[in-house]
């Protein structure tokens, strides 16, 4: 995962964080980046000076994440499934970049999007950055190839299966072929519009990147806040 997503850099979380921070700053109270992974986007939040703290299932990745300075040795990272997260509630926000969400049957997504929403403070915030599933549909490109840092040759097949967009990398390693399938669920503003509705939530604003709504990437970056009763 690590070689096949290395172009995910950390100049790149700082940027791709810069248009949360301004608002994130603002609140009261702990931040929660979901699935954090190796960690990118939770140590550019502590960068730029927010009380930031990650979750994620992967042990690979959060042994990376451990390695980064003020996030292991400070218990800044944890480990827990994201359908049960084994956190108390008050969070002042939560974070889940780069199409975290979505994995899962379509009751488990919802249960998922729920235990998320149930952590929140009053008035917190659930930001979730999806791609933007329409564009997906229109724009999907079947085939392609490209390089790891390596050298290695990554072909990448993709394709629908209804509302599921799946991917499929194969490459060769020691001689052998290896193969990774991804499966994530498309979801369009409406759905998640319901999903907070049905969680005690309101969905108050879609930007088209993690850079705010001016800028159009690709992106749904959604946020939802928790209703104060």
């Amino acid at each position: 995962y690590v070689a096949r997503y290395g172009h995910r850099s950390d100049d790149a979380a700082r940027e791709e964080i810069a248009g949360l921070v301004p608002r994130l700053r603002n609140l009261s109270g702990p931040i929660l980046d979901a699935c954090c992974g190796n960690g990118r986007h939770l140590q550019a939040m502590r960068d730029a000076g927010l009380d930031a703290l990650g979750f994620d299932w992967s042990l690979p990745l959060l042994e990376l994440a451990h390695k980064r300075p003020g996030l292991g040795p400070q218990s800044r990272v944890a480990r827990g499934d994201m359908r049960t997260p084994p956190l108390a509630p008050g969070w002042a926000a939560i974070t889940m970049l780069f199409t975290a969400f979505g994995y899962f049957d379509d009751d488990s997504n919802a249960s998922t999007f729920v235990q998320f929403t149930r952590l929140l403070a009053p008035n917190g915030w659930f930001i979730l950055d999806l791609a933007n599933a329409q564009q997906v549909r229109d724009q999907l490109v079947p085939a392609s190839e490209r390089s790891l840092t390596d050298g290695t040759l990554v072909k990448e097949r993709r394709w629908l299966d209804g509302n599921y967009v799946c991917k499929r990398s194969t490459w060769v390693e020691s001689g052998h072929e290896q193969s990774a399938d991804e499966r994530v669920r498309l979801y369009d503003i409406d759905e998640i519009a319901a999903f907070a509705e049905q969680s005690g939530c309101q969905l108050e604003e879609t930007w088209t990147s993690l850079q705010g709504p001016d800028r159009d990437t690709g992106r749904h970056v959604y946020w939802i806040q928790r209703c104060a009763n």
